[in-house]
């Protein structure tokens, strides 16, 4: 009986975990091309470099056409000799803009989806990366992990996947609050009452007692961010 008990403890326990985690895993097959695979634009977080301004935290502004490269995690742009570079320096942003989407840099890049003068949401997105074996019968076999491998895949170019390897790639968001200031805090309930005014703070928490909220969740984070501009921070 306590063994049953002990079983269904842990089997909840492992759900709750696996429902706090933002997953979505593409399996590309060995001998695929693996960016082509992945999105019919690559790894780029847009089709094609968009004009965009990267300003600086002293105040300069640079203006070219950008692209971000998710597997990379890195800024690319395209110089006036039509050459493809990437941002070397990018704790020197204070905020950069490609087309309509705006990006902060903290620890790496930062999208901005629901905007705010003193409240933003913000994800970062990184790629991580597992490959397997094809072992007899053509069945899979985990041979390891690797963490975002930089510039490993490059459009074609880059480590070839050998034909005995299927390559996992996992999609794993976070999310952040910044504030006026552009204080970067992750998306959670004490951060968030920590950027309130005391006055809302009181407000807030009476609907996150009374609305379950999942600061996993990017739809509920869309939710409580809304409801807190809504009481005029």
């Amino acid at each position: 009986m306590k063994k049953a008990t002990l079983s269904l403890i842990i089997y909840f326990v492992g759900l709750a975990v696996l429902r706090a985690q933002t997953r979505e895993i593409i399996r590309i097959k060995a001998g695929e091309d693996a960016a082509s695979s992945f999105s019919s634009h690559g790894f780029y977080r847009f089709p094609h470099f968009k004009d965009g301004i990267v300003v600086f935290k002293n105040g300069s502004q640079t203006m070219a056409r950008f692209n971000y490269h998710m597997l990379n995690e890195e800024v690319q742009f395209i110089s006036l000799n039509g050459d493809t570079l990437a941002i070397a320096d990018p704790f020197l942003i204070k905020h950069l803009t490609i087309d309509t989407s705006l990006f902060y840099y903290s620890e790496g890049y930062l999208e901005v989806i629901v905007d705010g003068e003193l409240l933003k949401l913000a994800r970062k997105l990184r790629l991580n990366t597992k490959w397997e074996k094809i072992g007899a019968y053509g069945q899979a076999s985990p041979s390891g992990s690797i963490r975002t491998p930089n510039k490993l895949i490059l459009g074609n170019t880059g480590k070839d996947l050998s034909i005995n390897q299927d390559i996992l790639i996992q999609k794993e968001f976070t999310y952040f609050w910044l504030d006026k200031y552009s204080t970067v805090l992750k998306a959670n309930k004490a951060n968030l009452l920590k950027l309130l005014p005391p006055d809302q703070q009181l407000t807030v928490e009476d609907y996150l007692k009374k609305n379950k909220i999942d600061f996993n969740k990017e739809t509920d984070l869309k939710k409580i961010h809304q409801y807190s501009l809504g009481t005029r921070l």
